[in-house]
């Protein structure tokens, strides 16, 4: 082989391995951030559900909820709300759409609970809204990530999600 066809050859290898390791690298850069927005929205959803879950407690021990302790869940739960328009809004550029109409969903239960008989009702619901959207971010994140629960352990592990995107990008979606 000539000394020019093996410089070539050397020359197209380098490209090729940079070229595969910055489309990785991209690829992995997104993924954190998806992952980054769909934890912060489960910490918000789950800040949202303190109210109600704060209240049922006290109902059932039987006490009230001290002034100062009501007056921080509801300011809690409005900067909770704040964050989870935050992430809602840019559901189509970072996470799946899919969020936000879980979000709405979510949003129709509460206005749904502000038109409560009473004020257990209205937690009740509250928190039933709540929930539902919390289960269903937890399960359309789990989707979008490539990531499952793994079988015999109880934390989350990724499963072939950079395989999945690299031969994707290569041979089109399955």
């Amino acid at each position: 082989m000539s000394l020019f066809l093996q410089i070539i050859l050397t020359l197209l290898a380098a490209f090729f391995g940079a070229w595969f390791t910055l489309q990785r690298f991209r690829i992995e850069r997104w993924w954190e951030k998806k992952a980054n927005a769909y934890i912060e929205l489960i910490e918000a959803l789950h800040d949202m559900g303190l109210p109600p879950s704060e209240y049922f407690g006290a109902g059932v021990d039987g006490r009230e909820v001290a002034p100062e302790r009501e007056k921080e869940l509801w300011e809690n739960y409005h900067q909770a709300e704040r964050r989870v328009w935050k992430i809602a809004d840019s559901a189509d550029f970072i996470i799946s759409a899919d969020v936000f109409d879980a979000i709405q969903r979510m949003l129709n239960g509460l206005s749904e609970a502000r038109d409560a008989q009473d004020w257990y009702q209205h937690l009740d619901e509250t928190q039933i809204a709540v929930d539902r959207c919390l289960e269903e971010v937890k399960q359309i994140g789990s989707e979008e990530l490539g990531i499952r629960k793994g079988k015999d352990w109880n934390r989350w592990v990724p499963v072939g999600y950079l395989y999945r995107k690299v031969r994707e990008r290569f041979s089109g979606p399955k």
